[in-house]
């Protein structure tokens, strides 16, 4: 999901900024961007994705001369698709704004209805960057993308139709509007499917509802929900104009993109946080649904995980109050990554100033000799800038007691999610 795009000259001129809500954080984090890319730009060729993690967010930009075009997005979203999208951007970017971009300062003014333009390539787009978190993704042409949502937006207008997609037989989802348990349920049907039109049940959909698969020759799979008790011929003709439009719909320009999947055995650094991503009771109800096909022991482990789980709780604590073999820990922890439920954070520590209100809070809660002398180890790197791992492997000082003496602090410490990109304590350190 794209949150904001900015158009940026390199001199750090803003020229354009799109925003979906209203809010304009970019904006606070330009002079911080243009410090951090001319590091990366030495480390990172322009043919990779570039992108800076932030908590929940990341930033993915494409360069064209002089200009960056970035986005913020949600840090789960494919930083290759967006890339697509931000190239498209500034190609007609570029191509309405020739004449206006050769001035030195040029009118940010003009640049306004670009808007319009931003709005209608997401809608092009739109779900796909979703969808390839978790599935293989066939990336189709914006123009024959847009044809095909369209097309499945009118027929889903039936009642008796309830959610369509489209998957090649390799498996690639070129668009969905189903459930992500609908999903799985279909990809996990495709690959038995012999006959060119299935209708079957399955306990994931409601009531009255089932699936129907139409096998489209060199193409791949149109799959819904629908309504139960139609004839073959009837379902047909309902979904006639979409599969007609898959037909003659071409794979040349297709680009099939792979979600990140980890390799070798799975783990965890001890010491990071595991966040839900939704509130108890949601949680409790998408767990459900997403392990409903899942062992007796898997299902057991996430109610036991997920009964320990809060925003601050590390995947060491989560481990040892669960009381599972950490083998059995990390594969839930994994499968809870996959379905959407719990992300992995970063810690990035901050301490207030050390002034006499520290060394006054200090008295005031009786912090021991022993915990005082960690602090004054980690204080310096306590400023957002670095992780709790990177802070124990500077000072040698285990990340567990250094976690311990931090909570002992209280309020006076800050345990950030997400990384600060100027180090203006630094700064003053050595001014």
């Amino acid at each position: 999901m794209v949150k904001e795009i900015i158009v940026l000259r390199e001199s750090g001129i803003l020229l354009f900024h799109y925003s979906v809500s209203g809010t304009r954080r970019l904006d606070e984090l330009v002079a911080a961007f243009l410090s951090a890319v001319g590091t990366f730009a030495k480390e990172v060729s322009q043919d990779r994705i570039t992108y800076m993690s932030f908590a929940k967010d990341k930033l993915v930009w494409e360069k064209q001369g002089d200009l960056y075009f970035i986005a913020l997005v949600l840090q789960e979203d494919s930083g290759e698709i967006h890339r697509v999208i931000l190239q498209e951007l500034s190609e007609q970017f570029v191509s309405k704004y020739y004449s206006e971009l050769t001035k030195e300062l040029p009118d940010s003014k003009r640049f306004r209805p670009f808007a319009d333009v931003v709005e209608t390539t997401l809608e092009k787009f739109d779900g796909i960057p979703g969808l390839a978190r978790r599935y293989k993704t066939a990336l189709l042409p914006s123009a024959d993308l847009r044809r095909l949502k369209k097309s499945l937006a009118e027929v889903e207008v039936n009642r008796d139709i309830h959610r369509g997609s489209l998957i090649t037989f390799g498996g690639y989802v070129a668009t969905s509007n189903l459930r992500a348990y609908e999903l799985e349920a279909v990809l996990d049907k495709i690959g038995s499917l012999d006959e060119a039109v299935t209708m079957t049940e399955h306990s994931s959909l409601d009531k009255g509802t089932q699936f129907l698969f139409v096998r489209v020759p060199e193409r791949g799979f149109c799959s819904f929900v629908v309504n139960a008790g139609l004839s073959e011929k009837t379902y047909l003709e309902l979904i006639l104009p979409f599969t007609t439009l898959v037909k003659v719909t071409g794979y040349e320009d297709v680009r099939l993109f792979e979600p990140d999947k980890m390799q070798g055995p799975i783990t965890f650094y001890d010491y990071d946080l595991v966040q839900p991503l939704y509130n108890d009771d949601k949680l409790g109800k998408e767990s459900q649904i997403m392990f409903a096909g899942a062992s007796q022991m898997m299902r057991t482990g996430v109610i036991k995980m997920l009964d320990k789980l809060s925003d601050e709780t590390t995947v060491t604590e989560l481990h040892e109050a669960s009381s599972l073999p950490r083998e059995q820990t990390d594969e839930i922890l994994a499968q809870l990554i996959t379905k959407g439920l719990v992300r992995i954070a970063k810690i990035y520590p901050v301490i207030g100033e050390r002034d006499d209100r520290f060394v006054a809070y200090l008295e005031v809660i009786g912090i021991k000799k022993r915990d005082f002398d960690v602090v004054d180890s980690i204080w310096t790197y306590c400023n957002g800038i670095h992780t709790l791992k990177e802070i124990s492997e500077r000072t040698g000082i285990p990340a567990g007691r250094i976690l311990e003496v931090l909570r002992a602090l209280g309020n006076y410490v800050e345990l950030s999610n997400e990384r600060v990109l100027t180090d203006a304590r630094q700064d003053r350190i050595n001014s």
